[in-house]
């Protein structure tokens, strides 16, 4: 923590609370992050906060190109300092949301990493899935609460919306907790390190992604009303005996709640609404 501290110090730069500023300092956690992404020479990156570039320089280090994206102008300065001894290292000034991805992808797929502000993650974590087909892998610090949304199964409070839209596209699994106190400033809560391996194709076949989408957005929209309920105020063109008909047929009953539904027993729901809807 003092070295972050003290070239902060040193530059008169403080973390800007509004930006999610907070720098991780525990080297052995930095190496980590990297070891899990499995990075070598002949791999691309895209460094989501590149920050003063503590994890930027390991990932130099492995990688055979390395794009560190940084919104933050103060430390640009700093930043190119750090990662003046590696030639393949570029410095994006920006905001991740306007970058585009396809832009640096060249014959192989890059893999992303970056300890994401916990203000903007699931935006984050939404546009490089709209990216999807130019990533191999994002291995990413998030909240500790919202790593387990993510790899949450069936049946279990935690699973919602972000975990059918994580586990219908990639192989998501939590690598490590990182402490609040392995960061500077110190934030509220813990982090943890997730890797999030995306899919050739997704995990279950359905008629329709936007239609299975629309679908989990009915049945969690709001978690305290039972399946039927939720699905009858979704705005499709069936009526409510059609819908416990479809139930019924799938053998899923009509009271339980959403987050009891497995994502393959959600595809076969929203493949039968959207087959009595075309």
């Amino acid at each position: 923590m003092s070295h972050i501290k003290t070239i902060l110090d040193k530059h008169k730069i403080h973390a800007k609370k509004r930006l999610g500023q907070n720098f991780l300092t525990d080297q052995i956690a930095l190496d980590l992050i990297v070891k899990s992404a499995n990075l070598t020479k002949e791999d691309t990156v895209l460094e989501i906060g590149a920050g003063i570039g503590n994890l930027s320089t390991v990932i130099a280090e492995q990688s055979g190109i390395l794009y560190a994206v940084e919104k933050d102008r103060r430390v640009e300065h700093i930043l190119k300092k750090a990662l003046k001894p590696y030639p393949h290292a570029e410095i994006i000034l920006g905001d991740i949301l306007k970058i585009d991805i396809k832009k640096i992808f060249q014959d192989k797929k890059i893999k992303v990493i970056g300890n994401l502000p916990y203000y903007i993650t699931t935006p984050i974590i939404n546009y490089l899935l709209d990216h999807k087909q130019y990533i191999n892998s994002i291995c990413i610090t998030v909240q500790k609460e919202v790593a387990q949304r993510i790899v949450a199964v069936p049946g279990k409070k935690d699973f919602g919306r972000l975990s059918c839209l994580l586990q219908f596209y990639t192989k998501p699994e939590v690598i490590a907790v990182f402490p609040k106190t392995m960061f500077f400033p110190q934030p509220e809560v813990d982090s943890a390190l997730i890797k999030l391996s995306i899919l050739d194709k997704p995990s279950i076949n359905v008629k329709s992604e936007k239609m299975f989408f629309n679908v989990v957005r009915a049945i969690f929209a709001q978690r305290r009303k039972t399946l039927i309920n939720g699905l009858s105020n979704a705005g499709w063109n069936l009526k409510k005996e059609d819908l416990l008909a479809i139930l019924e047929q799938l053998n899923i009953s009509p009271s339980i709640r959403g987050e009891s539904l497995s994502l393959v027993e959600i595809g076969k729901l929203s493949d039968e609404i959207f087959k009595s809807t075309t």
